[in-house]
Protein backbone atom coordinates (compact mmCIF):
# COMPACT_ATOMS: atom_id res chain seq x y z
CA UNK A 1 0.00 0.00 0.00
CA UNK A 2 2.45 2.07 0.55
CA UNK A 3 4.61 1.68 -2.68
CA UNK A 4 1.23 2.72 -4.25
CA UNK A 5 0.71 5.69 -2.41
CA UNK A 6 4.35 6.87 -3.82
CA UNK A 7 3.57 5.69 -6.97
CA UNK A 8 1.11 7.78 -7.14
CA UNK A 9 2.38 10.93 -5.74
CA UNK A 10 5.09 10.55 -8.05
CA UNK A 11 2.57 10.28 -11.05
CA UNK A 12 1.15 13.24 -9.51
CA UNK A 13 4.52 14.92 -9.59
CA UNK A 14 5.26 13.97 -13.37
CA UNK A 15 1.87 15.94 -14.03
CA UNK A 16 2.60 19.29 -12.23
CA UNK A 17 6.26 19.02 -14.17
CA UNK A 18 5.12 18.32 -17.50
CA UNK A 19 2.42 21.28 -17.18
CA UNK A 20 5.35 23.48 -15.88
CA UNK A 21 7.29 22.64 -18.91
CA UNK A 22 4.35 23.13 -21.78
CA UNK A 23 4.17 19.39 -22.28
CA UNK A 24 0.30 18.37 -21.54
CA UNK A 25 -1.59 17.83 -23.84
CA UNK A 26 -5.14 17.23 -21.95
CA UNK A 27 -5.70 20.76 -20.72
CA UNK A 28 -6.63 23.76 -22.58
CA UNK A 29 -3.37 26.16 -23.20
CA UNK A 30 -4.72 28.84 -22.32
CA UNK A 31 -5.41 27.15 -19.26
CA UNK A 32 -1.52 25.73 -18.93
CA UNK A 33 -0.42 28.91 -19.48
CA UNK A 34 -2.52 30.73 -16.54
CA UNK A 35 -0.95 28.13 -13.91
CA UNK A 36 2.06 27.91 -15.53
CA UNK A 37 2.67 31.79 -14.54
CA UNK A 38 0.57 32.25 -11.73
CA UNK A 39 0.96 28.40 -9.47
CA UNK A 40 2.50 29.90 -5.77
CA UNK A 41 3.68 26.83 -3.62
CA UNK A 42 3.81 29.61 -0.88
CA UNK A 43 -0.35 29.59 -1.40
CA UNK A 44 -0.62 25.65 -1.11
CA UNK A 45 -3.06 23.82 0.42
CA UNK A 46 -1.74 20.72 0.49
CA UNK A 47 -3.58 18.58 3.12
CA UNK A 48 -1.28 16.70 4.90
CA UNK A 49 -3.11 13.23 5.31
CA UNK A 50 -2.08 9.68 5.45
CA UNK A 51 -4.06 8.83 2.15
CA UNK A 52 -3.33 5.02 3.14
CA UNK A 53 -5.80 5.84 5.92
CA UNK A 54 -9.00 5.67 2.82
CA UNK A 55 -7.68 2.96 0.56
CA UNK A 56 -10.26 0.86 1.76
CA UNK A 57 -12.82 3.60 2.12
CA UNK A 58 -15.53 2.94 -0.49
CA UNK A 59 -15.71 6.63 -1.50
CA UNK A 60 -12.38 6.45 -1.87
CA UNK A 61 -11.80 3.64 -4.64
CA UNK A 62 -14.48 5.45 -6.27
CA UNK A 63 -12.75 8.71 -6.52
CA UNK A 64 -9.54 7.42 -7.56
CA UNK A 65 -10.68 4.74 -9.80
CA UNK A 66 -12.35 8.36 -11.83
CA UNK A 67 -8.41 9.08 -11.88
CA UNK A 68 -9.11 11.99 -9.02
CA UNK A 69 -6.05 12.58 -6.95
CA UNK A 70 -5.44 11.26 -3.32
CA UNK A 71 -5.48 14.36 -1.78
CA UNK A 72 -8.66 15.71 -3.94
CA UNK A 73 -10.54 12.49 -3.08
CA UNK A 74 -9.45 12.80 0.69
CA UNK A 75 -10.92 16.56 0.69
CA UNK A 76 -14.18 15.44 -1.15
CA UNK A 77 -14.69 12.48 1.61
CA UNK A 78 -14.19 15.83 4.32
CA UNK A 79 -16.72 17.70 2.13
CA UNK A 80 -19.07 14.67 2.68
CA UNK A 81 -18.60 14.40 6.52
CA UNK A 82 -19.13 18.12 7.08
CA UNK A 83 -22.22 18.90 5.08
CA UNK A 84 -24.99 16.83 3.83
CA UNK A 85 -23.67 16.60 0.47
CA UNK A 86 -23.16 13.16 -0.98
CA UNK A 87 -21.08 11.24 -3.55
CA UNK A 88 -24.24 11.40 -5.86
CA UNK A 89 -24.42 14.99 -6.15
CA UNK A 90 -21.22 15.40 -7.75
CA UNK A 91 -21.52 14.12 -11.37
CA UNK A 92 -19.49 13.82 -14.51
CA UNK A 93 -18.71 16.76 -15.45
CA UNK A 94 -17.26 17.99 -11.65
CA UNK A 95 -14.91 15.33 -11.52
CA UNK A 96 -13.69 15.90 -14.81
CA UNK A 97 -13.02 19.57 -13.85
CA UNK A 98 -11.93 18.78 -10.51
CA UNK A 99 -9.01 16.61 -12.32
CA UNK A 100 -8.48 19.47 -14.57
CA UNK A 101 -7.46 21.71 -11.79
CA UNK A 102 -4.02 22.12 -10.43
CA UNK A 103 -4.72 20.08 -6.64
CA UNK A 104 -4.01 22.91 -5.23
CA UNK A 105 -6.56 25.01 -6.85
CA UNK A 106 -8.80 21.64 -6.32
CA UNK A 107 -7.88 22.07 -2.48
CA UNK A 108 -8.83 25.77 -2.09
CA UNK A 109 -12.18 25.37 -3.74
CA UNK A 110 -13.13 22.31 -1.85
CA UNK A 111 -12.15 24.14 1.33
CA UNK A 112 -14.28 27.05 0.13
CA UNK A 113 -17.13 25.46 -0.38
CA UNK A 114 -16.88 23.08 3.21
CA UNK A 115 -17.09 26.27 5.20
CA UNK A 116 -20.07 27.56 3.79
CA UNK A 117 -21.81 23.85 4.84
CA UNK A 118 -23.74 24.29 1.13
CA UNK A 119 -26.54 26.27 3.73
CA UNK A 120 -29.37 26.78 1.47
CA UNK A 121 -28.04 25.00 -1.56
CA UNK A 122 -30.81 22.92 -3.24
CA UNK A 123 -28.79 21.55 -6.45
CA UNK A 124 -25.34 21.05 -5.09
CA UNK A 125 -23.09 19.65 -8.65
CA UNK A 126 -24.66 22.59 -10.43
CA UNK A 127 -23.25 25.04 -7.39
CA UNK A 128 -20.34 23.12 -7.16
CA UNK A 129 -19.91 23.02 -11.64
CA UNK A 130 -20.34 27.08 -11.27
CA UNK A 131 -18.28 27.94 -8.24
CA UNK A 132 -15.19 25.90 -9.97
CA UNK A 133 -15.66 28.02 -13.77
CA UNK A 134 -15.98 30.89 -11.44
CA UNK A 135 -12.90 30.63 -10.19
CA UNK A 136 -11.07 29.48 -13.28
CA UNK A 137 -12.52 32.86 -14.58
CA UNK A 138 -11.00 34.81 -11.70
CA UNK A 139 -7.86 32.81 -12.27
CA UNK A 140 -7.47 33.97 -15.77
CA UNK A 141 -8.28 37.54 -15.30
CA UNK A 142 -7.08 38.46 -11.74
CA UNK A 143 -4.04 35.21 -11.54
CA UNK A 144 -3.58 32.78 -9.45
CA UNK A 145 -2.31 34.62 -6.30
CA UNK A 146 -4.92 37.17 -5.81
CA UNK A 147 -7.47 34.12 -6.83
CA UNK A 148 -6.32 32.35 -4.25
CA UNK A 149 -6.26 34.76 -1.59
CA UNK A 150 -10.14 35.93 -2.26
CA UNK A 151 -13.47 34.11 -0.89
CA UNK A 152 -15.21 32.30 -2.80
CA UNK A 153 -18.48 31.88 -1.65
CA UNK A 154 -19.49 34.74 0.45
CA UNK A 155 -22.58 35.01 2.79
CA UNK A 156 -24.05 35.26 5.71
CA UNK A 157 -22.68 33.59 9.52
CA UNK A 158 -24.04 30.17 9.05
CA UNK A 159 -24.73 30.50 12.93
CA UNK A 160 -26.81 33.65 12.46
CA UNK A 161 -28.85 32.24 9.30
CA UNK A 162 -29.71 29.19 11.03
CA UNK A 163 -31.15 31.10 13.84
CA UNK A 164 -33.16 33.53 11.62
CA UNK A 165 -34.15 30.07 9.78
CA UNK A 166 -35.15 28.44 12.83
CA UNK A 167 -37.03 31.52 14.22
CA UNK A 168 -39.37 31.66 11.50
CA UNK A 169 -39.65 28.59 10.08
CA UNK A 170 -38.82 29.70 6.32
CA UNK A 171 -36.62 28.61 3.80
CA UNK A 172 -33.43 29.07 1.81
CA UNK A 173 -32.23 28.41 -1.79
CA UNK A 174 -28.70 29.40 -2.49
CA UNK A 175 -27.69 29.21 -6.35
CA UNK A 176 -24.76 31.09 -7.85
CA UNK A 177 -26.77 34.30 -8.99
CA UNK A 178 -28.92 35.04 -5.57
CA UNK A 179 -29.76 34.06 -2.19
CA UNK A 180 -33.50 33.65 -1.70
CA UNK A 181 -35.67 33.42 1.52
CA UNK A 182 -38.89 32.16 1.97
CA UNK A 183 -41.45 32.04 -1.14
CA UNK A 184 -43.60 30.32 0.17
CA UNK A 185 -43.76 31.50 3.59
CA UNK A 186 -45.17 29.11 6.61
CA UNK A 187 -48.13 28.11 6.19
CA UNK A 188 -49.02 30.12 3.35
CA UNK A 189 -52.45 29.75 1.90
CA UNK A 190 -52.75 32.09 -0.99
CA UNK A 191 -51.68 31.33 -4.32
CA UNK A 192 -48.74 28.80 -4.84
CA UNK A 193 -47.25 31.61 -6.88
CA UNK A 194 -47.55 34.13 -4.27
CA UNK A 195 -49.12 37.75 -3.85
CA UNK A 196 -51.00 38.61 -6.99
CA UNK A 197 -51.14 41.88 -9.17
CA UNK A 198 -48.34 44.37 -9.08
CA UNK A 199 -47.26 46.65 -5.69
CA UNK A 200 -46.11 43.48 -3.80
CA UNK A 201 -42.70 43.63 -4.52
CA UNK A 202 -39.67 46.80 -3.19
CA UNK A 203 -36.77 47.04 -4.62
CA UNK A 204 -33.89 47.53 -2.24
CA UNK A 205 -30.19 49.35 -3.68
CA UNK A 206 -27.24 50.55 -2.94
CA UNK A 207 -26.82 47.42 -0.39
CA UNK A 208 -23.00 47.40 0.75
CA UNK A 209 -20.90 44.22 -0.32
CA UNK A 210 -21.08 43.14 3.26
CA UNK A 211 -24.20 43.03 3.75
CA UNK A 212 -26.52 39.67 3.11
CA UNK A 213 -29.80 38.85 3.59
CA UNK A 214 -29.74 38.28 7.61
CA UNK A 215 -29.68 41.88 8.16
CA UNK A 216 -32.22 43.05 5.43
CA UNK A 217 -34.46 40.59 7.07
CA UNK A 218 -34.23 41.97 10.80
CA UNK A 219 -34.85 45.38 9.11
CA UNK A 220 -37.74 44.57 7.15
CA UNK A 221 -39.81 41.83 8.65
CA UNK A 222 -40.80 44.47 10.89
CA UNK A 223 -43.10 46.45 8.10
CA UNK A 224 -45.08 43.39 7.35
CA UNK A 225 -45.15 39.49 6.39
CA UNK A 226 -42.62 38.68 3.86
CA UNK A 227 -43.27 36.05 1.04
CA UNK A 228 -39.65 36.02 -0.10
CA UNK A 229 -36.35 38.46 -0.50
CA UNK A 230 -33.66 37.83 -3.33
CA UNK A 231 -30.28 38.81 -2.97
CA UNK A 232 -28.52 39.10 -6.16
CA UNK A 233 -24.97 37.35 -6.40
CA UNK A 234 -22.14 38.07 -8.75
CA UNK A 235 -20.87 34.53 -9.58
CA UNK A 236 -17.25 35.96 -10.42
CA UNK A 237 -16.40 37.55 -6.91
CA UNK A 238 -19.04 35.39 -4.58
CA UNK A 239 -20.24 39.17 -3.50
CA UNK A 240 -23.57 40.45 -3.40
CA UNK A 241 -24.33 42.98 -6.19
CA UNK A 242 -26.03 45.76 -4.19
CA UNK A 243 -29.36 45.04 -5.20
CA UNK A 244 -32.35 42.97 -4.18
CA UNK A 245 -36.21 42.49 -4.62
CA UNK A 246 -37.80 41.58 -1.26
CA UNK A 247 -41.83 40.73 -1.60
CA UNK A 248 -44.23 41.45 0.83
CA UNK A 249 -48.19 39.51 1.27
CA UNK A 250 -49.97 42.36 1.05
CA UNK A 251 -49.05 46.07 -0.74
CA UNK A 252 -49.27 48.59 2.08
CA UNK A 253 -46.39 46.91 3.70
CA UNK A 254 -44.32 47.61 0.65
CA UNK A 255 -45.27 50.84 0.12
CA UNK A 256 -44.80 51.57 3.86
CA UNK A 257 -41.31 49.96 3.86
CA UNK A 258 -40.22 52.37 0.69
CA UNK A 259 -41.37 55.06 2.84
CA UNK A 260 -39.23 54.18 5.55
CA UNK A 261 -35.69 52.91 4.00
CA UNK A 262 -35.36 54.77 1.64
CA UNK A 263 -32.34 57.00 2.05
CA UNK A 264 -32.23 54.71 5.09
CA UNK A 265 -28.44 54.99 6.91
CA UNK A 266 -27.61 50.87 6.87
CA UNK A 267 -24.28 51.38 7.78
CA UNK A 268 -21.75 54.49 8.24
CA UNK A 269 -22.06 56.50 4.95
CA UNK A 270 -23.86 53.58 3.35
CA UNK A 271 -28.04 54.83 2.47
CA UNK A 272 -29.83 52.40 0.98
CA UNK A 273 -32.21 52.99 -2.45
CA UNK A 274 -36.01 51.39 -1.66
CA UNK A 275 -38.76 51.79 -4.19
CA UNK A 276 -41.99 49.70 -5.13
CA UNK A 277 -40.68 47.65 -8.38
CA UNK A 278 -43.11 47.02 -11.06
CA UNK A 279 -41.84 44.28 -13.53
CA UNK A 280 -42.68 46.51 -17.24
CA UNK A 281 -44.38 44.90 -19.93
CA UNK A 282 -45.41 48.14 -21.77
CA UNK A 283 -42.79 48.82 -24.93
CA UNK A 284 -43.02 52.59 -26.60
CA UNK A 285 -43.08 52.17 -30.67
CA UNK A 286 -42.44 54.84 -32.63
CA UNK A 287 -42.18 55.58 -36.17
CA UNK A 288 -45.67 53.34 -36.91
CA UNK A 289 -47.44 54.71 -40.03
CA UNK A 290 -50.12 57.30 -39.32
CA UNK A 291 -52.94 55.45 -41.40
CA UNK A 292 -52.75 52.43 -39.27
CA UNK A 293 -55.57 51.57 -37.03
CA UNK A 294 -55.00 50.41 -33.49
CA UNK A 295 -56.79 46.60 -35.05
CA UNK A 296 -54.46 46.84 -37.72
CA UNK A 297 -51.10 47.46 -35.32
CA UNK A 298 -52.37 44.60 -33.18
CA UNK A 299 -53.05 42.25 -36.20
CA UNK A 300 -49.27 43.00 -37.20
CA UNK A 301 -47.36 42.43 -34.02
CA UNK A 302 -49.32 39.48 -33.03
CA UNK A 303 -48.17 37.83 -36.52
CA UNK A 304 -44.60 38.44 -35.39
CA UNK A 305 -44.25 38.55 -32.22
CA UNK A 306 -45.27 36.75 -28.64
CA UNK A 307 -47.28 37.74 -26.10
CA UNK A 308 -49.12 40.90 -27.17
CA UNK A 309 -52.00 41.60 -25.25
CA UNK A 310 -53.25 45.14 -26.62
CA UNK A 311 -52.44 47.96 -28.11
CA UNK A 312 -52.80 51.58 -27.39
CA UNK A 313 -52.74 53.97 -29.60
CA UNK A 314 -53.55 57.81 -29.59
CA UNK A 315 -55.18 60.14 -32.32
CA UNK A 316 -57.17 63.45 -33.11
CA UNK A 317 -60.90 63.66 -32.30
CA UNK A 318 -60.64 66.39 -35.34
CA UNK A 319 -58.38 63.46 -37.33
CA UNK A 320 -59.28 62.49 -41.12
CA UNK A 321 -59.21 58.72 -41.80
CA UNK A 322 -55.24 59.05 -43.22
CA UNK A 323 -54.62 60.16 -39.78
CA UNK A 324 -56.01 57.18 -37.66
CA UNK A 325 -52.62 57.32 -34.98
CA UNK A 326 -49.57 60.25 -34.22
CA UNK A 327 -47.07 57.88 -35.38
CA UNK A 328 -46.36 55.73 -32.17
CA UNK A 329 -48.25 53.11 -30.14
CA UNK A 330 -47.68 51.44 -26.65
CA UNK A 331 -47.51 47.44 -26.70
CA UNK A 332 -48.60 45.83 -23.92
CA UNK A 333 -47.51 42.06 -23.41
CA UNK A 334 -47.91 38.91 -20.67
CA UNK A 335 -44.76 39.45 -18.87
CA UNK A 336 -41.76 41.01 -19.32
CA UNK A 337 -40.06 38.40 -20.75
CA UNK A 338 -41.99 38.33 -24.11
CA UNK A 339 -41.73 42.23 -24.13
CA UNK A 340 -37.37 41.86 -23.93
CA UNK A 341 -37.57 39.18 -26.37
CA UNK A 342 -39.76 41.59 -29.08
CA UNK A 343 -37.71 44.95 -27.72
CA UNK A 344 -34.72 43.11 -28.89
CA UNK A 345 -36.30 41.77 -31.93
CA UNK A 346 -37.03 45.44 -33.29
CA UNK A 347 -33.76 47.34 -31.92
CA UNK A 348 -31.73 44.01 -33.93
CA UNK A 349 -33.88 45.16 -37.48
CA UNK A 350 -35.59 42.00 -37.14
CA UNK A 351 -38.82 42.74 -36.91
CA UNK A 352 -40.05 45.78 -39.47
CA UNK A 353 -43.84 45.78 -39.88
CA UNK A 354 -44.85 47.97 -42.96
CA UNK A 355 -40.96 48.17 -43.53
CA UNK A 356 -40.73 51.10 -41.37
CA UNK A 357 -37.49 51.35 -39.10
CA UNK A 358 -38.99 51.24 -35.88
CA UNK A 359 -38.01 53.13 -32.55
CA UNK A 360 -38.32 51.20 -29.41
CA UNK A 361 -37.93 51.30 -25.93
CA UNK A 362 -39.28 50.36 -22.37
CA UNK A 363 -42.39 52.90 -21.85
CA UNK A 364 -41.61 54.51 -18.43
CA UNK A 365 -44.18 54.09 -15.84
CA UNK A 366 -44.74 56.74 -14.16
CA UNK A 367 -44.87 56.46 -10.10
CA UNK A 368 -48.40 55.04 -9.06
CA UNK A 369 -49.83 57.06 -6.20
CA UNK A 370 -50.72 54.80 -2.92
CA UNK A 371 -54.55 54.40 -2.38
CA UNK A 372 -54.23 56.62 0.50
CA UNK A 373 -53.87 59.78 -1.88
CA UNK A 374 -55.83 58.32 -4.51
CA UNK A 375 -58.72 58.43 -2.30
CA UNK A 376 -58.57 61.97 -1.87
CA UNK A 377 -58.37 62.87 -5.56
CA UNK A 378 -61.27 65.46 -6.63
CA UNK A 379 -60.07 66.03 -10.27
CA UNK A 380 -61.09 64.35 -13.18
CA UNK A 381 -59.29 63.72 -16.54
CA UNK A 382 -61.38 64.16 -19.59
CA UNK A 383 -59.13 62.99 -23.14
CA UNK A 384 -60.70 62.25 -26.41
CA UNK A 385 -61.84 65.92 -26.76
CA UNK A 386 -62.79 67.55 -30.79
CA UNK A 387 -61.14 70.88 -30.85
CA UNK A 388 -64.46 72.81 -30.84
CA UNK A 389 -64.76 71.72 -27.10
CA UNK A 390 -64.70 74.52 -24.99
CA UNK A 391 -63.44 74.97 -21.26
CA UNK A 392 -67.20 76.80 -21.00
CA UNK A 393 -68.95 74.02 -21.89
CA UNK A 394 -66.99 71.56 -20.24
CA UNK A 395 -67.44 73.12 -16.74
CA UNK A 396 -71.47 73.60 -17.69
CA UNK A 397 -71.62 70.03 -18.34
CA UNK A 398 -69.81 68.75 -15.13
CA UNK A 399 -71.53 71.14 -13.10
CA UNK A 400 -74.89 69.01 -13.55
CA UNK A 401 -73.18 66.95 -10.91
CA UNK A 402 -71.67 69.00 -8.24
CA UNK A 403 -70.11 72.39 -7.99
CA UNK A 404 -67.28 72.79 -10.47
CA UNK A 405 -64.05 74.82 -8.93
CA UNK A 406 -62.46 75.14 -12.72
CA UNK A 407 -62.04 73.35 -16.30
CA UNK A 408 -58.88 73.78 -17.97
CA UNK A 409 -58.58 72.33 -21.20
CA UNK A 410 -55.39 71.75 -24.05
CA UNK A 411 -56.09 70.82 -27.10
CA UNK A 412 -57.64 67.17 -26.89
CA UNK A 413 -57.72 66.62 -22.75
CA UNK A 414 -58.98 68.30 -20.12
CA UNK A 415 -58.72 68.28 -16.08
CA UNK A 416 -61.90 69.40 -14.65
CA UNK A 417 -61.72 70.11 -10.87
CA UNK A 418 -64.57 69.70 -8.57
CA UNK A 419 -64.91 71.27 -4.83
CA UNK A 420 -65.49 67.66 -3.64
CA UNK A 421 -64.73 64.37 -4.23
CA UNK A 422 -68.20 62.64 -4.46
CA UNK A 423 -69.97 64.61 -6.89
CA UNK A 424 -66.29 64.03 -9.06
CA UNK A 425 -67.04 60.14 -8.52
CA UNK A 426 -70.62 60.52 -9.61
CA UNK A 427 -69.86 62.63 -12.99
CA UNK A 428 -67.26 60.03 -14.04
CA UNK A 429 -69.36 57.18 -13.95
CA UNK A 430 -72.30 58.50 -15.57
CA UNK A 431 -70.20 60.62 -18.32
CA UNK A 432 -67.46 58.13 -19.04
CA UNK A 433 -67.81 56.81 -22.50
CA UNK A 434 -70.67 59.37 -23.53
CA UNK A 435 -70.30 61.15 -26.67
CA UNK A 436 -69.67 64.98 -26.73
CA UNK A 437 -69.71 66.78 -30.27
CA UNK A 438 -70.08 62.88 -31.79
CA UNK A 439 -66.95 61.46 -30.06
CA UNK A 440 -66.83 59.03 -27.29
CA UNK A 441 -65.28 60.46 -24.69
CA UNK A 442 -63.04 59.10 -22.04
CA UNK A 443 -62.84 60.26 -18.09
CA UNK A 444 -60.77 58.91 -15.22
CA UNK A 445 -59.37 60.18 -11.98
CA UNK A 446 -56.45 62.17 -12.44
CA UNK A 447 -53.05 61.02 -10.53
CA UNK A 448 -51.47 63.48 -8.07
CA UNK A 449 -47.19 63.63 -8.82
CA UNK A 450 -45.35 62.66 -6.52
CA UNK A 451 -43.68 64.85 -4.58
CA UNK A 452 -40.12 64.29 -5.91
CA UNK A 453 -41.16 65.35 -9.21
CA UNK A 454 -42.74 69.01 -7.62
CA UNK A 455 -39.36 68.97 -6.14
CA UNK A 456 -37.32 68.95 -9.37
CA UNK A 457 -39.83 71.43 -10.61
CA UNK A 458 -38.94 73.64 -8.46
CA UNK A 459 -34.91 73.64 -8.59
CA UNK A 460 -35.21 74.57 -11.96
CA UNK A 461 -35.45 71.30 -13.62
CA UNK A 462 -38.54 72.25 -16.07
CA UNK A 463 -39.43 72.40 -19.86
CA UNK A 464 -36.49 73.47 -21.69
CA UNK A 465 -36.85 74.21 -25.55
CA UNK A 466 -37.56 71.46 -27.89
CA UNK A 467 -35.48 69.11 -29.43
CA UNK A 468 -36.05 67.60 -32.50
CA UNK A 469 -39.46 65.64 -33.75
CA UNK A 470 -40.45 61.99 -34.69
CA UNK A 471 -43.54 62.08 -36.84
CA UNK A 472 -46.08 64.84 -35.01
CA UNK A 473 -44.64 64.35 -31.18
CA UNK A 474 -41.69 65.68 -29.75
CA UNK A 475 -38.83 65.20 -27.31
CA UNK A 476 -38.00 67.79 -24.30
CA UNK A 477 -35.21 66.76 -22.69
CA UNK A 478 -35.88 69.39 -19.61
CA UNK A 479 -38.34 67.66 -17.86
CA UNK A 480 -37.99 66.43 -14.55
CA UNK A 481 -38.29 62.78 -14.79
CA UNK A 482 -35.93 63.09 -17.35
CA UNK A 483 -38.50 63.31 -20.50
CA UNK A 484 -41.52 65.42 -21.72
CA UNK A 485 -43.06 64.40 -25.04
CA UNK A 486 -45.08 67.04 -26.93
CA UNK A 487 -47.21 65.04 -29.23
CA UNK A 488 -47.82 67.37 -32.32
CA UNK A 489 -51.06 68.95 -30.57
CA UNK A 490 -48.57 71.24 -28.43
CA UNK A 491 -49.49 68.70 -25.40
CA UNK A 492 -48.89 65.27 -24.55
CA UNK A 493 -51.58 62.81 -24.38
CA UNK A 494 -52.30 63.08 -20.59
CA UNK A 495 -52.72 59.43 -20.25
CA UNK A 496 -49.06 58.84 -20.87
CA UNK A 497 -48.08 61.11 -17.47
CA UNK A 498 -48.26 64.89 -17.47
CA UNK A 499 -50.01 67.58 -15.90
CA UNK A 500 -51.08 70.59 -17.74
CA UNK A 501 -48.83 73.24 -16.21
CA UNK A 502 -45.74 72.86 -18.58
CA UNK A 503 -47.87 75.05 -20.78
CA UNK A 504 -48.60 78.01 -18.79
CA UNK A 505 -51.26 77.52 -16.78
CA UNK A 506 -50.09 77.46 -13.32
CA UNK A 507 -48.84 74.68 -11.01
CA UNK A 508 -51.14 71.55 -11.41
CA UNK A 509 -50.64 68.63 -9.30
CA UNK A 510 -51.95 66.23 -11.69
CA UNK A 511 -51.00 63.62 -14.61
CA UNK A 512 -51.42 59.94 -15.52
CA UNK A 513 -49.40 56.96 -16.30
CA UNK A 514 -46.80 56.00 -18.76
CA UNK A 515 -44.72 58.07 -21.05
CA UNK A 516 -42.44 57.76 -23.94
CA UNK A 517 -39.00 56.97 -23.60
CA UNK A 518 -36.06 59.14 -23.12
CA UNK A 519 -33.97 60.59 -26.04
CA UNK A 520 -31.07 58.60 -27.09
CA UNK A 521 -28.43 59.55 -30.02
CA UNK A 522 -28.80 58.16 -33.12
CA UNK A 523 -31.27 55.84 -34.86
CA UNK A 524 -34.42 58.38 -35.32
CA UNK A 525 -35.72 61.34 -37.21
CA UNK A 526 -36.07 64.98 -36.77
CA UNK A 527 -32.66 66.17 -34.98
CA UNK A 528 -29.39 67.49 -36.67
CA UNK A 529 -27.65 66.73 -39.90
CA UNK A 530 -29.84 63.89 -42.07
CA UNK A 531 -33.07 64.00 -39.97
CA UNK A 532 -30.90 62.29 -37.23
CA UNK A 533 -30.64 62.47 -33.68
CA UNK A 534 -33.39 62.33 -31.58
CA UNK A 535 -34.65 58.28 -30.92
CA UNK A 536 -33.38 55.80 -29.06
CA UNK A 537 -30.10 54.05 -30.77
CA UNK A 538 -30.09 50.49 -31.49
CA UNK A 539 -28.10 48.54 -29.28
CA UNK A 540 -27.89 51.37 -26.90
CA UNK A 541 -27.74 50.73 -22.85
CA UNK A 542 -28.72 52.36 -20.29
CA UNK A 543 -25.89 52.04 -17.63
CA UNK A 544 -27.16 50.45 -14.19
CA UNK A 545 -27.01 52.33 -10.82
CA UNK A 546 -23.55 52.77 -9.10
CA UNK A 547 -24.17 49.75 -6.47
CA UNK A 548 -24.70 47.25 -9.58
CA UNK A 549 -28.37 47.34 -9.86
CA UNK A 550 -31.12 47.23 -12.78
CA UNK A 551 -30.70 50.76 -15.09
CA UNK A 552 -32.29 53.78 -13.78
CA UNK A 553 -35.12 54.48 -16.43
CA UNK A 554 -34.80 58.08 -15.32
CA UNK A 555 -32.16 60.68 -16.39
CA UNK A 556 -30.56 63.59 -14.34
CA UNK A 557 -29.66 60.97 -11.61
CA UNK A 558 -33.39 60.39 -10.53
CA UNK A 559 -33.76 56.67 -9.83
CA UNK A 560 -36.30 54.41 -11.09
CA UNK A 561 -35.55 50.79 -10.29
CA UNK A 562 -38.55 49.40 -11.98
CA UNK A 563 -38.01 46.09 -13.64
CA UNK A 564 -35.29 46.17 -16.58
CA UNK A 565 -34.54 42.07 -15.52
CA UNK A 566 -37.09 39.52 -15.50
CA UNK A 567 -37.21 38.85 -11.38
CA UNK A 568 -38.10 35.37 -11.50
CA UNK A 569 -35.43 34.75 -13.85
CA UNK A 570 -32.27 34.23 -11.54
Amino acid sequence: MQQESLTEESQDQVEEASTANGEETEKEESEVDVFKVETDESHSLAIEIEETDFVENEVYKSLRAQNVKPKVAVALIELYEATDMSPQDLDDRAIEMLRSLPIEHALFIIKEVKESRLMGVQNKAQFLMSVMRNFRDKVRQLGATVALSQKLVNGPSVEKIKEILDRTGYSLEVTIGQRKYGGPPPNWDGPSAGPQGSGHEIYIGKIPKEVYEDTLISLFEDMGKIWDLRLMMDPLTGRNRGYAFLTYCDKASAYEAAKKFDGYEIMPGKNLKVNVSVANTRLFIGNIPKSKSKEEILAEFKEHTEGVTDCIIYSSPDAGESRKNRGFCFLDFSDHKTASDAKRKIHAGKLRPWNSDLVVDWAEQQEEPDEETMAKVKVLYVRNLKEAVTEEQLKEMFSAYGEVDRAKKIRDYAFIHFMEREPAIKAMEALNGTELEGIAIDISLAKPQSDKKKMLRGRGRGFGGLRGAFGDFSFNRGFSAGYEELYGYGAPPSAYGYSYDAYGYGPDPYGYGYSAPPVGNRGGRGGGRGGRGTAISRGAKRPGDGAGGPASKREFGSDDFSADVNMTSF
